[in-house]
């Protein structure tokens, strides 16, 4: 990677994240009953907790793949902020016969590690950024924090003026553009391969919202 860090892309994948957690809560509070809503938190921790350790565990082939690597978490992230939500939609999870029907605790865990995954991949490459700029982690660490801060406050004006479904769209949306932006932050073009993926997920995303 180069020598400056990637900013921009770290403060807008932690921007989506978070908006993405707040949207998720306010989702779930609708569609499932409130208490579970809570259970986002959990979520969140959890791929960053998986993040750090799968990063960690094979820090040397992710040192050596890093740009590479790092690209394809943002991409990844705007690609299953959407489609692990419609997944789990799918999923017949009914919190009212947890109690007698077993099979529900199954599905329920399905929903959680699937509804984990866009948090895996955008904690993933936050971490890669850091592995890779260990001298300049407090000013990544820096942005990754502001980034935060304005996608938690956007996602709640957002919420006032757009359907959340619409809103889950726009943080697909955000992914691939975080992709965008690290390939012009880390002078590296769209390959042949990373570029059609990227224009089909973008197409999917806006299918889904029509």
């Amino acid at each position: 990677m180069p020598v400056r860090p990637p900013y921009f892309s770290v403060a807008l994948i932690s921007a989506t994240a978070l908006a993405y957690e707040v949207l998720l809560m306010r989702l779930f509070s609708v569609i499932q009953w409130h208490h579970f809503s809570y259970m986002i938190i959990g979520l969140a921790l959890l791929g960053y907790g998986m993040s750090g350790s799968l990063v960690s565990i094979f820090q040397h082939w992710v040192l050596r793949r890093s740009r590479l690597i790092y690209q394809a978490c943002l991409l990844l992230f705007g690609i299953t902020s959407v489609a692990s939500f419609m997944l789990a939609q799918a999923i017949p999870f009914n919190a009212e016969m947890v109690l007698w029907d077993f099979h529900q605790v199954g599905y329920l865990l399905l929903i959680f590690l699937l509804l984990s995954l866009p948090f895996l991949f955008a904690a993933s490459a936050i971490c890669v950024a850091f592995m890779v700029y260990r001298g300049q982690v407090a000013r990544i660490y820096a942005w990754d924090l502001a980034g935060a801060g304005v996608g938690s406050l956007a996602v709640i004006g957002l919420l006032f003026l757009a359907f959340p479904e619409n809103i889950l769209i726009v943080i697909g949306i955000m992914g691939l553009l975080a992709a965008l932006i690290a390939s012009w932050e880390l002078g590296a073009p769209l390959s042949r391969k990373t570029l059609p993926v990227l224009l089909a997920s973008l197409f999917l995303l806006i299918l889904a919202a029509v």
